[in-house]
């Protein structure tokens, strides 16, 4: 279906094709899990929920799409994200027992470690992106809004999830003919939570992203 939905915006672009280079710096918020009872990795839990916190990180990206689609300022674009949530903490809401020790506030990620337990979470995100760029208005500086849809397919855990972004950002073209530029675009991003080997279950993965773009408009 996104496939369909990005070949249905490409084939109505008469303008300008683009190319765009990401760098992210992924910023999670805190996952809540559903009560689990159960194995994960050959490690014994019971009776846990928690909320999971994870660390930032940054990671690559690229988008391709087109501008001025209809002869107007809206554009659309493909974009790929292989956000990675390193596992820092939980902090358990009742007390849960995992591999025979009881805990009842935080477990770490050294605990994890000690007890073979990986809760890493890593993720392949491909995003149909549609923008409206304020373009116009100044020379070389134009700002956008934007809005996504995609899938997260969640590496190791074998769960597809749909997922939804909005996004607000610019762009400061840096030659004459108004084709190489670089920018910023800030990102909350929601996707449901995936399922663990196991049984072990996430509510909704929500994360905001950074991102520093450059690209080049063909």
């Amino acid at each position: 279906m996104l496939f369909l939905l990005s070949l249905s915006f490409f084939s109505q672009a008469e303008n300008r094709f683009y190319i765009q280079g990401q760098i992210n710096t992924v910023m999670p918020g805190d996952v809540d899990s559903k009560t689990f009872s159960g194995e994960v990795n050959g490690v014994a839990i019971s009776n846990l929920k928690a909320s999971f916190d994870f660390e930032n990180s940054t990671t690559g990206g690229i988008e391709i799409g087109f501008k001025n689609i209809y002869d107007t300022n809206f554009r659309a674009g493909l974009q790929y994200i292989a956000p990675e949530f390193e596992f820092n903490k939980l902090d358990v809401s009742a007390t849960a027992t995992i591999d025979g020790t009881n805990y009842n506030a935080t477990y770490s990620r050294s605990d994890a470690a000690n007890d073979g337990l990986n809760l890493d979470i890593d993720a392949k995100m491909l995003f149909l992106n549609v923008y409206y760029d304020f373009a116009g208005y100044w020379d070389t500086f134009v700002p956008f809004l934007g809005m996504g849809a995609g899938i997260a397919d969640y590496k190791g855990v074998d769960a597809r999830e749909p997922a939804i972004a909005s996004m607000v950002g610019f762009k400061i073209y840096v030659d004459d003919d108004k084709q190489l530029y670089f920018g910023h675009k800030s990102t909350y991003t929601r996707s449901s939570g995936p399922e663990l080997d196991g049984g072990l279950k996430f509510e909704d993965v929500e994360f905001y992203t950074a991102t520093f773009q450059f690209g080049y408009e063909f």
